[in-house]
């Protein structure tokens, strides 16, 4: 919802004191600084409540500023992959889902889901999880990427070798993929930089 300009004023008064002091005001301070009673900065911070700008709880200083996202972009969902055995590639597009761009900056971007059967990732990753990859064929050592082994794809952590690249899975129990430079048609499809649990 829009604020109105005296909301908008205690808002930026709130955000500014925060940063300068470490801590937000008190209901005294606002109505002090703004020479209004007590009673009406409560009704002004009850309407920024009730508009999603702030939250308040019942301690002197217990007002918590929502910082608005700037924008939101939709992240294409491409088919499933597994975190486990090499999946079939399935490249259709299912939909898509609305991220805020402070989680989901940058071109290039799609999401993936889990298959039901992968839990080589657990507990980083489980089953019907979704998946946020950076497209791109580089990652550093560690990083978990969506990977293409002979045409199908993979989630697993990345490990180069000296005649290897080493695919380990975050489940113990799992045995590394080796694949030997030159055996097998190897690329990365993308670094995942995040990770959409589905509340069961």
């Amino acid at each position: 919802m829009d604020l109105t300009p005296r909301q908008r004023e205690i808002l930026d008064f709130i955000q500014t004191f925060a940063a300068e002091q470490g801590y937000p005001p008190t209901v005294r301070e606002i109505a002090g600084h703004f020479g209004i009673d007590y009673r009406a900065a409560v009704d002004h911070l009850r309407a920024l409540e009730k508009k999603g700008s702030l939250a308040r709880s019942s301690k002197s200083r217990g007002i918590q500023v929502f910082k608005p996202f700037s924008a939101v972009q939709r992240i294409p969902v491409v088919g499933k992959v597994a975190a486990g055995s090499p999946l079939e590639a399935v490249e259709n597009i299912e939909g898509a889902i609305p991220l805020p761009e402070e989680w989901a900056k940058g071109s290039g971007l799609f999401i993936v889901r889990v298959d039901r059967e992968g839990m080589s990732m657990s507990p980083t990753i489980l089953p019907q999880d979704y998946l946020l990859v950076k497209q791109g064929a580089s990652a550093d050592d560690g990083a978990i990427v969506l990977a293409m082994i002979d045409g199908e794809v993979t989630v697993k952590r990345i490990f180069r070798e000296e005649n290897f690249i080493a695919l380990k899975s975050d489940n113990p129990a799992m045995s590394p993929i080796r694949v030997k430079k030159g055996e097998k048609i190897f690329r990365i499809l993308g670094k995942v930089i995040g990770v959409a649990y589905r509340k069961l």
